[in-house]
């Protein structure tokens, strides 16, 4: 039957080979230009030689003669406004949150981050994948790339590159050049030179260009492909090592805005568009789907350009453009094979979602069972965050259990797992908001006003959602059947859903934007502290130091908050913070899902992959917490690995000598260098690592002893330095981690035995 069969869009599918081959044309290409840069086959003089060609000669010449020969007459300029205003909404959305954010405030970073959200690389790798996907269904597709690109160069980027101008001259007193400097840059751009010039040239054609013009220009335009590609892999060269530690939440936040945010808000912004300019329903999806591939291509490497040029977040922007490259991959794949599909059968679909839902609610269990686990013999567990993620993952149980519970069929089986959804889905989205105003009171407020507000969080979390099941109870909302998801659910429950997500939604960014402030009102607090206490030390005389304006003596904002219960402070501020902007994410996700069913109930390929997307981070929001905070559960089993790994260590424990058995020579040696060099060969080379399973609070490496030992001239070559180290060993001034070696020059860990 037809309702059981998938209808492709025009009647045509996009083959799964083909949309590899663009793949694999793509960042084959690219990992080709990563391996010449980094091995050294080309230098930076030829890579800037082959940026020119690129942006000079070859993509020009490639944007006039696709231009000059478009009809114009057949261009949806509705759909092209839809994705101005989309790109609009995000640009101000960033721009809006970065300059909450940072502190003190800087117009350029806030300009940059924008650009990178929304300009896309749509010519080097957007033109291969749209014409794989649209080659045959709809070519007109392809062109509209080059009426894109615009949208950024001449609306939004001026806005960018004004505020980068702003910062960068900051304390210049002149600033009468600064608009005609940004007009300049933007007429002189060779991008939107030849966008104006290829639709004058357009006009000027009747969009057929004269074939000796046409063969010159596509001479050009045919290198650009793979040139930009190798490019970008060129580019790429020194930007993956920066990609690690608390450096990663910046550009994740970024990549999640420019991947997730841009083709959801792209796709529902034209699908609004073009039902009020009442376009045919087709090609509303048609066009609405195309928004959202598009908006999956990663950013532009331009950006990284504008970075340099102006000095501002050079390797963080680098490090977000390799990774967002790289991340697109699988999300442009997975798109551009549900782009082809435009109409899914109900049936069929919700069968599958039921199915996959109830596979992730058993892994779920499972996962929030061994979290409890963790949790509760953790003493951390107790600190306020960890008490509303213990509550969260509560709630996440109870929404597990009542999707199983929804297959089983015993009398009430359906009454029971309906509760038990609806009140794990509401508590979680609500405690959702709870974490983020925990966060951020902990930043600017004392651990008791954290503690009184515990219970407020508990009684919303799990009052409100039963008040709302009772409402949507009273209101004739039906018990849904076995098969049926949230995403299936009633008008009734689709509005209380959204009102929900929405305000949890709204309340997690705001209160995460300022858990931001608070933190970094705080750094500055303590580098005037700091500041101040070197001037009372320099003096001997400490006089009265003034604090900020707003902040409350003796509780400073952002100290480690002390639980009075457990006398513990919260280990996991990174760890929480990056929990909440996951479950933001998954707000975001769900939100868009229930607008869509509210407003346009056609199942199309896209709908399917953000469903699928909405039931894992529904139901699979505790393997994300279990991911987040696994490592708990190695620290449970830390002291038998430890003995395990020490039992089954390289090597046999060090022997060393009596202590009235140590010759004069090092005595008198461990002696000089306790006296005199110890603190401050602590103070510089000693820090937190890690090594296999275990942190090391205070260790460091035998190579950054003897640089050390170099650098005050203790010693004259390295080989001194293993000596010296040598001695310090033998005299217990030091020793190894697990005392499995003696002293050598390489990334061995010791620890100074007065730690």
């Amino acid at each position: 039957m037809e309702d059981d069969q998938y209808q492709e869009e025009d009647g045509v599918e996009v083959p799964l080979e083909k949309l590899y081959s663009a793949l694999i044309e793509c960042f084959g290409v690219i990992i080709c230009g990563y391996i010449a840069g980094r091995v050294g086959l080309i230098k930076e003089q030829q890579t800037q030689g082959l940026a020119t060609f690129v942006g000079t000669f070859s993509l020009p010449c490639l944007i006039f003669i696709s231009l000059a020969t478009l009809d114009l007459s057949s261009v949806n300029w509705y759909f092209l406004l839809s994705v101005f205003i989309s790109k609009a909404i995000v640009f101000a959305f960033v721009l809006l949150i970065t300059l909450l954010v940072t502190r003190p405030v800087d117009p350029g970073k806030s300009g940059l981050y924008a650009i990178f959200c929304t300009q896309s690389n749509d010519f080097a790798i957007g033109f291969p994948i749209i014409s794989t996907v649209y080659g045959n269904s709809h070519k007109d597709f392809v062109s509209y790339l080059y009426l894109l690109a615009p949208v950024n160069l001449v609306m939004l980027n001026p806005i960018g590159f004004t505020l980068m101008e702003i910062s960068k001259n900051k304390n210049s007193t002149s600033r009468t050049h600064l608009p005609l400097r940004v007009i300049t840059s933007i007429a002189t751009n060779p991008i939107v030179f030849m966008t104006a010039l290829g639709i004058a040239g357009n006009f000027l054609f009747a969009h057929e260009v004269p074939d000796a013009l046409e063969a010159l220009l596509k001479v050009f335009g045919s290198a650009f492909t793979a040139s930009a590609l190798f490019l970008l892999g060129l580019r790429m060269v020194g930007s993956v090592r920066n990609f690690k530690g608390e450096a990663l939440m910046v550009p994740i936040c970024l990549i999640a805005v420019k991947e997730l945010v841009l083709p959801l808000v792209t796709r529902e912004v034209s699908s609004l568009v073009l039902t009020w300019a009442q376009f045919p329903a087709n090609e509303s999806i048609a066009f609405s789907t195309y928004g959202f591939l598009y908006g999956t291509i990663p950013s532009a490497p331009g950006v990284f350009v504008y970075a340099t040029n102006y000095g501002l977040e050079v390797k963080l922007i680098a490090t977000a453009m390799v990774a967002c490259t790289f991340v697109s991959a699988p999300l442009m794949f997975i798109s551009a094979k549900m782009v082809s599909i435009s109409h899914l059968s109900p049936s069929k679909t919700l069968s599958s979602l039921a199915a996959f839902d109830l596979d992730l609610s058993i892994v779920g269990i499972f996962a929030c069972v061994i979290l409890l686990s963790v949790f509760t013999f953790k003493r951390s567990a107790w600190s306020a965050p960890q008490k509303l993620t213990m509550c969260f993952v509560l709630s996440q149980l109870f929404g597990c259990i009542g999707t199983i519970t929804g297959h089983l069929y015993w009398p009430y089986s359906q009454y029971t797992a309906y509760f038990l959804m609806n009140f794990g889905d509401f508590s979680a989205r609500i405690l959702t908001a709870c974490l983020a105003i925990c966060l951020a009171f902990m930043e600017s407020r004392n651990y008791a006003t954290v503690n009184h507000f515990l219970p407020i969080f508990y009684g919303i979390a799990s009052g409100i959602p039963v008040l709302l099941i009772v409402i949507a109870s009273l209101l004739g909302d039906s018990i849904p059947s076995p098969e049926r998801t949230t995403l299936a659910s009633s008008t009734i429950v689709e509005t209380i859903d959204i009102f929900v997500l929405l305000v949890s939604l709204i309340v997690s960014v705001v209160y995460m934007v300022l858990q931001q402030r608070y933190k970094r009102r705080y750094a500055r607090y303590l580098v005037y502290s700091r500041e101040a206490s070197a001037t009372c030390d320099s003096t001997h005389t400490c006089e009265d130091v003034p604090t900020p304006q707003g902040e409350e003596q003796p509780v400073l904002p952002g100290t480690p908050l002390l639980d009075p219960c457990s006398g513990n402070e919260d280990s996991h501020p990174v760890h929480h913070m990056a929990l909440v902007f996951f479950l933001v994410c998954a707000l975001f996700i769900s939100l868009a899902l229930h607008i869509w069913n509210v407003v346009d109930d056609k199942m199309t390929g896209v709908y399917l992959e953000l469903a699928f997307l909405d039931v894992f981070f529904t139901r699979g929001q505790s393997l994300i917490v279990l991911f987040i905070f696994g490592l708990d559960i190695i620290s449970l089993m830390q002291p038998f690995c430890r003995r395990v790994m020490e039992t089954f260590s390289q090597g046999e424990t060090i022997t060393l000598p009596n202590v009235e058995e140590i010759p004069s020579e090092t005595q008198h040696l461990c002696d000089q260098f306790n006296t005199y060099h110890i603190q401050p060969c602590q103070t510089q080379i000693v820090r937190r690592r890690r090594m296999k399973l275990w942190d090391f609070v205070a260790c460091f490496t035998g190579e950054d002893l003897v640089s050390w030992l170099l650098s005050q001239g203790l010693i004259k070559d390295r080989e001194e330095g293993v000596v010296y180290g040598s001695h310090l060993l033998t005299g217990r001034v030091l020793r190894h981690v697990n005392n499995a070696q003696y002293f050598t020059d390489d990334m061995a860990l010791f620890v100074f035995n007065s730690n």
